[in-house]
Formats: C-alpha cells, structure tokens, sequence
C-alpha cells in the first residue's frame, strides 16, 4: 500500500497517492501518517487544504516517532495553520 502511493507522488498523481497513504496510515504505517498529513497540508489529493485533519497525522505519526512529523506539527502550531498560533504546544513538539 505505502509503496504504491510513493510511486503515484512521485509520478504527480496525488489523489491516487493518498488514497494509498490512507490505507496504509489507517493499518497503522507512521510514515503513511506522515505522508497524508503532508498531502493535507499543502491542499494535494483532490482537495482543498484540511489543516485540521492534517494536525492530526502529523500527531500520530509524530506520536509514533517521525521527527519530521514532530517538526511539522510545531510548524502548523507556531504560525496557526489549522488553528490559533500556539507557541508553548509548537516548543513541545520540538523537545525544546
């Protein structure tokens, strides 16, 4: 499942892409978690930005020790993507 939907990022075919990181997220991959919640973020797969939903792959997959995801959430945390700007939750995410 997550192969697949690397083959379809790296070929520019986001919707498929993520229907194949949501697969793999949902059976519990971190780094398919981390992968939807970039697709979210940035408005790829078929939809506009859902900055909520992308807060909360990048959680879980930080969750399960992808630092990228960790630095991602603090980002979305510092500057208000998805929600107020909170800097003692985005500090938190990076172990400061």
């Amino acid at each position: 499942m997550y192969e697949s939907g690397c083959v379809y990022n790296m070929r520019d075919e986001h919707e498929k892409a993520a229907a194949w990181f949501t697969k793999a997220a949902e059976a519990g991959l971190p780094k398919a978690m981390f992968n939807v919640a970039s697709l979210l973020d940035a408005g790829k797969g078929g939809a506009a930005p859902d900055y909520p939903a992308a807060l909360e792959w990048y959680r879980r997959a930080a969750d399960a020790g992808i630092a990228e995801a960790a630095y991602s959430l603090s980002n979305m945390y510092c500057v208000g993507r998805g929600r107020a700007c909170q800097i003692l939750p985005a500090a938190s995410f990076l172990h400061i």
